[in-house]
């Protein structure tokens, strides 16, 4: 994950739960957000890469580079193995303009390179052909983007200089290939520092060198496949402190543990309690998802002052120790690490399971949480996805480069972690939940996914179809809230008549799928489960209580709110239909059929505006025969595009009972209009359509004399319209005429060029 946050994204817990390195992390720890370094980087909108990088596959990587805490200045070479995978007529790399580039060797003969956008070209001649090996040696140096390195002290005398390269700051500090789907397969990365200081990286510590002028060089080697932005460095005067976790699946052996921090006794002292679950967590997580990945080299953490942690495999830079931070982190190693995501629209799958990674820590070791549970954790994080109605866990391909969105706290983050506990409920098998993240790990450890792989595996492990899921929790947007009708039919059943309205109707209409619902009593609750398709369901339970409510999802396995909670009383009549449409002129027709009426008074219809709050739209009086009977009832729509109408049907008695709720879509009170800004008009001309529907509309310019001056036919959305025109400027003052028409008729308005 990047940084894992400074400022609160929205996710706010109850303050006793957040203690600084104690069960969970402060409030400003909990998510990726806007940290300094990503609020000051620059617009990356666009961000380019040369396809020409998709000519080789990166095999091998060695950085020997020289750091010093306190400073972002960074020198050395970054050596790179790669195979030609086409013919190879230049070696393109990136690397920040900044950064100074003494000399450049291709399979050690000295090559002349040109620089431009960020990138290194360096022309091959002859070309090389597919299947060739090619080194190339960088000897550069240069004082990096604080985006990408981040240096300083903080108050536990800890001087420190870090490297932090997601999402795209890789190039900020070394050559290189910032693709995901090609990882370096193997890597050796050589720190050079005072001798006063201690160098972290990923994979296992080959040796440390003493060298002249009291230097030291630690050199980290790894035989794991990463992700172009896991190499890491992190320098400064740490103490170690070192643990073990023994996981059963390679015992009798155990994985080293490397805390880099603070030389200070006092801190370590504060700390140790949560650093020392940290080999709980990989124990337990190697149970849930298979043997941690990196076993044959360690797991760390880094101290440096970062603005949260990130997940650099094999060793975590983090800022602090709670004990979220530290399960989160440690989740990415299989989720983000052993298996990235193939693409920055599929984040989901490092940081929506990492975030999960948090809730099954303290689901599955709950000693080690005392302050906590698993049931508050998921009532914060659908509080927070809840605070918003829209927004997909899918980043959409407009915003790849846009860190705040791929990074989202509420929705990679929040709502991916809520989705994959909705996963689990509807497999309703825990065995076959927690196969499906082996199996995921297995089938793409070293490599990369999206998320329709991990629903293929979902699907292959349990047998069951997703694509509803998917279409809705994930590349969908908002959630449902219930309104619910229990009806107590007889005396040993019940009926839970479900209707739903959504949060975000034009994108993600209903949502089908496994819901619970408890039943409460006086003489005791029931929890019951239904799988909902479609409105105005019903469903009926043996139940011999007497009921006073209903719960929606009393567990929190599935985002949602709750609407209306009705008791019905006795169904006295069938409704066999109800159903509606909206006219040309805004008039909703109403139609329903009964049949078996008996004591009924008369039908309320009932009109909503956003399908939870109703109001009384009129009343028919019932018929009270046997033979199927027809009503219809006419409304005015208002402003707004979906209507909903539902039927109180009033017994003599004085019960009553609710239809299911129906939805009209129609968009009313949109005239055919024209207007032009401003008049008189010197330069820029603003012409402001309004029309009922979407279509396409021919817009004209005319002179005084009736001459077209210029004509255009452009697709215009429902509603307003505003169409900038800036050829006023090239016309002699006078009178002019700006005339559209379509299908709605035609409009014009005279307007004067000063």
């Amino acid at each position: 994950m990047k940084p894992y946050l400074l400022l609160l994204l929205g996710f706010v817990f109850a303050s006793n739960i957040f203690a600084q390195d104690n069960d969970n992390d402060p409030a400003g720890c909990r998510e990726k957000c806007s940290h300094a370094h990503i609020t000051a980087r620059p617009d990356q909108v666009d961000f380019y890469q040369y396809p020409s990088m998709d000519k080789y596959d990166v095999k091998y990587l060695k950085l020997d580079i020289a750091v010093e805490t306190g400073s972002t200045y960074v020198s050395g070479t970054a050596l790179t193995v790669v195979k030609a995978v086409q013919p190879l007529d230049s070696f393109v790399a990136e690397l920040r303009s900044n950064m100074i580039i003494d000399s450049v060797f291709i399979n050690g003969v000295k090559k002349n390179f040109q620089r431009g956008s960020d990138h290194v070209f360096i022309p091959l001649s002859p070309t090389l052909p597919a299947g060739t090996q090619v080194t190339a040696l960088f000897y550069y140096n240069g004082t990096c983007s604080p985006n990408a390195v981040f240096a300083g002290t903080n108050g536990n005398g800890l001087s420190y200089s870090a490297s932090v390269s997601e999402s795209y700051q890789a190039r900020e500090w070394f050559p290189v290939k910032q693709i995901l789907k090609d990882k370096i397969d193997s890597a050796d990365i050589w720190i050079t520092t005072d001798q006063a200081n201690k160098a972290g990286s990923n994979g296992t510590l080959e040796g440390v060198d003493f060298l002249p002028n009291a230097k030291k060089r630690y050199r980290w080697k790894s035989r794991h496949a990463m992700s172009y932005y896991m190499p890491s460095f992190s320098v400064g005067n740490y103490m170690e402190y070192d643990n073990y976790a023994k996981p059963v699946a390679m015992a009798p052996d155990s994985i080293l543990i490397q805390h880099y921090i603070a030389d200070d006794e006092n801190y370590l002292a504060s700390i140790k309690t949560n650093l020392d679950k940290t080999p709980a967590f990989i124990e337990k997580f190697s149970e849930l998802f298979g043997l941690y990945p990196f076993a044959d080299e360690k797991y760390g953490h880094a101290q440096a002052e970062i603005g949260g942690g990130m997940e650099h495999q094999t060793m975590t830079t983090t800022s602090s120790f709670g004990s979220t931070i530290i399960a989160h982190e440690l989740g990415h190693q299989w989720f983000g690490d052993n298996v990235t995501c193939a693409t920055w629209n599929h984040i989901w799958l490092n940081e929506g399971f990492a975030t999960y990674c948090e809730y099954l820590a303290i689901e599955k070791l709950p000693a080690l949480f005392p302050t906590t549970n698993p049931a508050t954790y998921m009532q914060n994080i659908h509080n927070n996805v809840l605070s918003q109605p829209g927004g997909s866990v899918y980043i959409p391909e407009a915003s790849v480069y846009d860190e705040n969105r791929i990074f989202s706290g509420r929705l990679s983050y929040n709502k991916g972690g809520a989705i994959i506990h909705n996963l689990r409920f509807e497999m309703q098998d825990d065995n076959l939940f927690f196969q499906t993240l082996k199996n995921y790990q297995q089938q793409y450890h070293d490599s990369v996914a999206t998320a329709d792989d991990f629903k293929h595996v979902a699907e292959t492990t349990s047998g069951k179809n997703f694509t509803d899921f998917f279409n809705q929790w994930y590349y969908g947007e908002g959630y449902p809230t219930f309104n619910i009708t229990y009806i107590r039919q007889t005396p040993d059943s019940i009926i839970l008549i479900v209707n739903e309205t959504v949060s975000a109707p034009a994108i993600t209409p209903f949502f089908k799928g496994l819901y619970e619902f408890k039943i409460t009593s006086a003489q005791g609750d029931t929890t019951v489960k239904a799988y909902v398709t479609s409105n105005n369901q019903q469903f009926k339970f043996k139940y011999n209580k007497t009921p006073n409510g209903v719960v929606v999802d009393p567990n929190n396995w599935v985002l949602n709110a709750t609407g209306i909670i009705t008791n019905g009383g006795v169904i006295p009549v069938k409704l066999v239909s109800f159903e509606g449409l909206a006219n040309n002129n805004c008039i909703a027709q109403l139609k329903w059929k009964t049949t078996n009426e008996q004591d009924i008074k008369n039908y309320e219809v009932e009109y909503s505006a956003d399908g939870n709050n109703f109001i009384k739209a009129g009343i028919i009086s019932a018929r009270n025969t046997n033979a199927e009977t027809v009503y219809q009832f006419n409304y005015n729509l208002g402003p707004g595009s979906y209507h909903y109408f539902r039927l109180k049907i009033n017994e003599t008695d004085g019960s009553n009972s609710y239809s299911r709720v129906i939805t009209i879509n129609k968009k009313c009170s949109v005239a055919f209009t024209l207007n032009v800004s401003p008049n008189p008009v010197s330069d820029n001309l603003f012409i402001t359509v309004t029309q009922p529907n979407a279509e396409k509309t021919t817009i004209t310019l005319l002179n005084a004399v009736g001459a077209v001056l210029y004509s255009n036919v452009k697709l215009l959305n429902a509603g307003e319209n505003i169409i900038p025109l800036d050829k006023m400027k090239r016309f002699p003052s006078g009178t002019y005429l700006l005339r559209i028409n379509n299908s709605n008729g035609v409009l014009s308005r005279k307007f004067i060029r000063k």
